[in-house]
């Protein structure tokens, strides 16, 4: 390739990194400036000031999607090489903006739109991607956008993103990565009733003609792809996106990162507050209330106690160390209008608990007394100030994750867990929050940031390289166990209970190599894997920075 066709070709191009000898022997001279060539390192530095300088998220957004379209080396090296700087502007927070506006964005197009007017020809719209191999799919129907709800197609920035961060985060080359959105329709009028709306103007279809369309769409993926694709659910409603993933998890190469990857980055972040002097340091010792119970809310609760079960504990007695409040109150056996999902979390307790099952939070806290609150409702301020005194003064160290996305639906910000513990709270997010400096404490606390990223690029990456034909919880069990073993003594130090961001490439190494491991020993692996390790994996990543910044 040649001319401005590898101009053209942002797998190709390089900007202004070409040498005179290059611009020759490629017949570009007189396609570029003249200026003398660039190196990838300054050109990364000078993103990152042009990037400072943008006086919005969404312009920032804007601005490196156009440098993705034009430039995937430039992109990749700059988000590799600067994650804690460059993540929330192509994810959580920046992505959430870039959804609500996505129809008004001024960005070239990326991902495949299937229509469910295109039902019945799903395998010839896939035939349209221009890529025959395909190690990754992230697919949305975008009836729940992080907790902003049903944007219709407008949610592209979520399977884009996500996909991003496999290769940015994960070293999963994004030539073989496909996001896809199911458009089904939308139900939020002030989406479709927008001008420019990218989507179909219709309501959203349900029933058996969804699931039909979703059928189809998984089964021409598998037949053009292959059975070892993986096929990651991306913010289904939660009336779809439990379901969906018990229907094909044991069919399929798939999983749900806000359901699986939600759990393992949340029982991470506990595995590691165990470290911390003043918490009780056996998982089996603790006990959690959690504020939502939505589908991220019951895999976080599900992989705890896959966790304890793992230690030695009855499933039973396992299950009883997560309580839930739903929109309903406290979730209790005998309750009415406990669904299913919820169901194995409903547990028999005393007429006294009963009795302040409808009395909100703070009640319910003050009789359960937990150890731990864990925030997966999208309910803004929902920890409130009675309620992070309440858990200081029942706990010496008290757990308090506020996980829901984006940083306007957090139930509580770091401050205010850490200025109304005075300082004891272990805090997580799900939204990055700055470090906070109490008055008449020395050093700062940092929040961690209980971000997907952690585990789902590597799981998938570890998946791809085995082949597995499943992903069972196990992998995502050992995925967190990866994750908190990486906290070094100097986050613990100052609260945070999550990784350096910088250090995501090598989390991502290990969480592979360990999912390799237990694909093998469960005998899912269609690849041969036994020459990997942790640096042939890391060596293996895309990363076309590498050696050069």
């Amino acid at each position: 390739m040649s001319g401005q066709a590898l101009l053209n070709n942002p797998r190709e191009n390089r900007g202004r990194r070409y040498s005179a000898a290059d611009r020759h022997a490629l017949r570009i001279t007189g396609l570029v400036p003249p200026a003398a060539s660039k190196t990838l390192a300054e050109d990364v530095q000078h993103l990152l000031i042009q990037l400072r300088k943008c006086p919005s998220v969404l312009s920032r957004y804007e601005r490196l999607m156009h440098v993705l379209a034009s430039d995937e080396t430039l992109f990749f090296a700059a988000a590799q090489n600067n994650l804690p700087q460059v993540l929330p502007m192509i994810y959580t927070p920046a992505v959430g903006d870039a959804c609500l506006n996505y129809s008004d964005l001024a960005i070239p197009n990326r991902g495949m739109w299937i229509g469910i007017d295109q039902k019945g020809k799903v395998k010839d719209v896939l035939d349209n991607w221009p890529a025959d191999n395909v190690d990754a799919i992230v697919v949305s129907d975008c009836e729940r956008i992080l907790g902003l709800g049903d944007l219709g197609a407008n949610g592209m920035g979520i399977p884009v993103g996500k996909l991003l961060l496999y290769s940015a985060c994960g070293g999963l080359d994004p030539a073989r990565c496909l996001p896809v959105v199911l458009d089904v329709g939308c139900n939020t009028p002030a989406v479709r009733n927008n001008e420019n709306y990218i989507g179909l103007d219709q309501d959203r279809i349900s029933g058996q003609e969804y699931d039909d369309f979703v059928h189809e769409f998984i089964t021409a993926s598998i037949e053009k792809y292959g059975k070892s694709t993986l096929i990651q659910f991306e913010d289904f409603g939660n009336s779809n996106a439990l379901r969906l993933l018990n229907k094909y998890r044991d069919e399929v190469c798939c999983f749900n990162d806000d359901i699986q990857g939600t759990a393992s980055v949340g029982l991470a972040g506990i595995l590691s507050a165990l470290r911390i002097p003043g918490v009780a340091s056996e998982l089996k010792d603790h006990k959690f209330v959690l504020l939502g119970a939505g589908s991220a809310g019951i895999g976080i609760a599900s992989l705890i106690t896959l966790a304890l079960v793992r230690n030695g504990m009855p499933e039973v007695e396992a299950r009883q160390k997560c309580w839930f409040v739903d929109s309903r109150g406290l979730v209790y056996k005998g309750r009415a209008n406990v669904s299913e999902a919820k169901s194995p979390f409903a547990h028999e307790t005393s007429l006294d608990v009963q009795a302040v099952a409808k009395e909100g939070l703070l009640e319910i806290i003050k009789v359960l007394k937990p150890t731990g609150i864990i925030g997966v409702s999208t309910i803004r301020g929902a920890f409130s100030e009675d309620i992070i005194r309440e858990m200081g003064s029942l706990n010496e160290r008290p757990i308090i994750f506020a996980l829901s996305n984006p940083t306007s639906k957090a139930e509580c910000t770091a401050e205010e867990a850490y200025k109304f513990t005075q300082g004891r709270a272990v805090f997580a997010s799900g939204s990055p929050f700055a470090p906070v400096q109490l008055p008449g404490h020395h050093t700062h606390l940092v929040p961690g940031q209980g971000n997907n990223s952690y585990i789902f690029p590597g799981l998938g990456f570890g998946v791809v390289l085995s082949g597995a034909k499943q992903v069972p919880e196990s992998m995502l069990l050992i995925a967190a166990d990866t994750v908190s073993k990486m906290v070094g003594d100097e986050q613990l130090q100052v609260s945070c209970v999550y990784p350096d961001l910088h250090s995501l490439m090598d989390i991502s190494a290990n969480i592979a190599f360990a999912v390799c491991q237990e694909a093998k020993a469960l005998s899912l692996n269609e690849r041969n894997i036994d020459s990997l390790d942790v640096k042939t994996i890391r060596d293996m990543m895309y990363e076309p920075g590498r050696g050069q910044i």
